[in-house]
C-alpha cells in the first residue's frame, strides 16, 4: 500500500521536473511542459484515505459500524464495559492513520486493548461482517474495501484470544476497559 508520504514525494518529484523542464525549454515550449506536469500529477495514485473520502466519510462509516456492532448479539457482549465515544474516536483515528490519512492513532495496541476479552475467531469474523455491511451502506467500492480489510485484518492475531467459531460469548468479569476520553 502506498503511503501519503510516498504520494507527496512523487508529487514533489513531478513538480521539480516541471520546473526544470520550464527553465530548460524556450517560452513556446512552456505550455507543453505544463501539460506534461498536469498529466503526471493526475496519475499519482491517491491514498486509500483519499479514495475512501477522507475523515468525514470514515467517521460516517465508523458511526454506522459501531451501531451495527451494538445491535449484533454475536458480538455486543464484548462491548458491555466499553466507552463508546472513546471507541469511535480511536477507530476513526486508527482507520485514518492506517489508510494514509493525516491522523495519528494514540490508542493502545490491539494486543493491549483486547487482552483478557477472550475474543473468539467467530466474534472477530462477525465484527468484519458488520464493518463490511457498513462499508456497503456507503457504497464503498470492493477494491477499497479489500484494501481496508487487509490493513485491519493484519491485527487479527493481536485481537483473537480463543480459537473457536463461537459467538455471543460474555466479556470476562475481570476485563478492564480503557478509561473514557477526557
Amino acid at each position: 500500500m502506498r503511503t501519503r508520504q510516498h504520494a507527496i514525494n512523487v508529487s514533489a518529484v513531478g513538480f521539480m521536473l516541471a520546473i526544470l523542464g520550464g527553465v530548460a525549454c524556450a517560452k513556446k515550449d512552456q505550455a507543453a511542459s505544463d501539460t506534461a506536469a498536469a498529466v503526471a500529477a493526475d496519475t499519482t495514485p491517491k491514498s486509500l484515505y483519499d479514495r475512501l473520502g477522507g475523515k468525514s466519510a470514515i467517521t460516517a462509516v465508523i458511526d454506522t459500524f459501531v451501531a451495527r456492532v451494538a445491535a449484533d448479539t454475536r458480538i455486543n457482549k464484548k462491548f458491555a464495559k466499553t466507552n463508546i465515544p472513546r471507541v469511535k474516536a480511536m477507530l476513526v483515528d486508527q482507520v485514518c492513520a492506517q489508510t494514509g490519512g493525516p491522523c495519528t492513532y494514540t490508542g493502545r495496541t490491539m494486543k493491549e486493548a483486547h487482552k483478557g476479552m477472550k475474543v473468539t475467531e467467530g466474534e472477530f469474523n462477525a465484527l468484519v461482517e458488520d464493518l463490511t455491511s457498513a462499508l456497503n451502506t456507503f457504497s464503498v467500492p470492493k477494491k477499497e474495501q479489500d484494501e481496508l480489510l487487509a490493513a485491519l485484518g493484519s491485527m487479527k492475531g493481536d485481537i483473537v484470544e480463543v480459537k473457536s467459531a463461537a459467538t455471543g460469548t460474555a466479556l470476562p468479569a475481570s476485563f478492564k476497559p480503557a478509561p473514557a476520553l477526557k
